[in-house]
């Protein structure tokens, strides 16, 4: 291979990886910048259908990627944020957004992209926007993708007259439909579909594939896009699963009426989408850009007309598990913020459903089964999550001191309940496999015991059920050490069986300890309550 043409492959191999870093950044920093106010705020903006649809567009544009749309939508429709048929619509339209990424590749930005590289380059090396940083981070992410689509276009001015080039253009020449399968397969492999058409517009930039097989390649994209997001979401469910496909199937279809179309048009000679292309006087480049945008455009239409039955349908193909349902709010909602002197009994309510959770751990020690254990674990530290930031968000508010003084105690309230669940969960863990064993079934029965008083105390937080809570968890280390002592668990060179007895001692006492952590909070709030 000749020197000039391992410099072409050099910059074009470059410029691939400054296209995909970019990429990546952007979908990373973005993913940093969806919290909680983030989401409320996208919540807020698409109460109105066409509001959802043009918050679509816009993040499909800032983001170029319909997968970190998808990412952020989940989220917001699992906490009660977003209901799924506005979801649907903000993802729908984010489709038509990525379409910017293809008009940039058939323009010529070179001064404005290396400006946007400097100026957030500097900022970043100089810290002068921290509060900024992820925000700031993605504008110079999209400057190293454009970059990266520069260099490409670089590479491929000279390669694109070269015989090898030329040999597959002869190709795609003869076998035109198979361009259909490559954009297909090209879409399959690589993450985003603007990318590839991006990457499809450099490479065709002077036509060398010609105009029928370009636009079957974009027109595969679809199909492509519906393959790879059926495989990448398989070990989804519920509302994610739900969105991956509703996106899946509408792409689909997109891809499938712009390849009709053409294949159509070719055959018969009747003027339909290549003839309207060409009456716009656009270059190849540009063609293939509106080309993508309609492919997107027919995807998004196809997705409004499906919104009647699509939720019902959707929940009724991939139906949420019953984790998933748990770990979405019931009581705080993105509009409890507005008012702030409730806020904090909603609280208390999310906050009760995580200890009344506790009791299926121990069921599940009781019988032996650990099957549901991890799911039901994930989806309360879910919860938990969503309740930490809730609170975050009060405690931002210009609210009154002694609320806020409330707020702060009820955030030590939640790192206690996240400690507690986090420790019953082990213990439950530990114990499934020792359901028979005397000591075992004697702990798990304890321990349940006691969560049923702090389950009580909570949901009737007076006086006496809070002292019996307080008198239940008192200091018990003496009566655990001879409960050790009688059953062999202080003795050398213990089996794993007897270990793990040990352990389930020492995570008795841990509980213990947190449930009258729980129970001193409760007597120090009813203060709060005292009117």
């Amino acid at each position: 291979m000749h020197a000039p043409m391992l410099e072409l492959l050099a910059l074009y191999l470059a410029g691939l990886a400054f296209f995909f870093s970019g990429m990546s950044g952007v979908s990373d920093n973005l993913r940093q910048m969806s919290g909680q106010r983030f989401r409320q705020a996208l919540g807020q903006l698409t109460h109105r259908p066409a509001m959802a649809g043009l918050v679509g567009a816009v993040l499909g544009a800032i983001t170029q990627s319909a997968s970190v749309v998808a990412f952020i939508l989940s989220g917001m429709v699992s906490t009660g944020l977003l209901p799924i048929s506005r979801a649907l619509i903000v993802l729908a339209c984010a489709n038509i957004g990525t379409a910017l990424l293809v008009f940039i590749a058939a323009s010529d930005l070179h001064l404005s992209i290396l400006f946007l590289i400097g100026i957030t380059g500097l900022i970043l090396a100089f810290k002068l926007a921290k509060t900024w940083k992820p925000a700031v981070a993605s504008g110079m992410s999209v400057g190293l993708l454009f970059l990266g689509l520069e260099m490409m276009k670089q590479a491929f001015q000279p390669l694109a007259s070269s015989p090898q080039f030329a040999h597959v253009a002869d190709f795609f020449a003869r076998w035109p439909y198979a361009a259909f399968l490559l954009g297909m397969l090209m879409r399959t492999f690589i993450h985003s579909s603007s990318a590839v058409a991006a990457i499809v517009v450099t490479i065709n930039r002077g036509g060398q594939l010609g105009d029928f097989p370009a636009m079957m390649v974009i027109a595969g994209l679809g199909l492509g896009s519906a393959l790879a997001t059926s495989m990448l979401s398989g070990n989804m469910v519920g509302v994610p699963r739900q969105i991956a496909m509703y996106q899946a199937m509408t792409n689909c279809v997109g891809g499938l009426v712009i390849g009709i179309l053409l294949v159509a048009e070719r055959l018969t000679h009747v003027p339909l989408f290549m003839a309207a292309l060409h009456a716009s006087g656009a270059s190849i480049s540009q063609r293939m850009a509106y080309t993508y945008l309609a492919l997107n455009m027919t995807a998004a239409a196809t997705a409004m007309a499906g919104l009647r039955w699509a939720p019902r349908g959707l929940a009724k193909l991939w139906p949420p598990t019953p984790e998933q349902d748990f770990s979405c709010p019931i009581y705080i909602q993105h509009n409890s913020l507005n008012s702030p002197e409730t806020a904090l009994d909603l609280v208390a309510l999310e906050q009760m459903r995580t200890v009344s959770v506790l009791g299926r751990y121990i069921d599940a020690a009781r019988q032996g089964d650990a099957s549901n254990l991890k799911p039901l674990h994930a989806a309360v530290n879910q919860l938990g999550r969503h309740i930490a930031e809730f609170l975050e968000a009060l405690l931002k508010m210009p609210i009154a001191t002694d609320l806020a003084a409330r707020a702060i105690s009820f955030q030590r309230k939640e790192s206690t309940l996240r400690a507690l669940e986090e420790n019953v969960y082990l213990f439950a863990e530990t114990l499934t496999g020792l359901a028979g064993e005397e000591l075992a079934g004697l702990l798990i029965e304890s321990l349940d015991t006691i969560l049923y008083s702090a389950l009580a105390a909570l949901e009737s937080p007076r006086d006496l059920e809070i002292d019996i809570l307080v008198n239940m968890t008192d200091d018990r280390s003496g009566m655990m050490e001879e409960l050790r002592s009688r059953h062999g668990l202080q003795q050398a060179g213990s089996t794993n069986h007897t270990s793990a007895l040990h352990y389930a001692t020492t995570l008795f006492e841990r509980n213990v300890w947190l449930l009258r952590q729980l129970a001193l909070w409760m007597r120090e709030d009813a203060k709060f309550s005292v009117v």
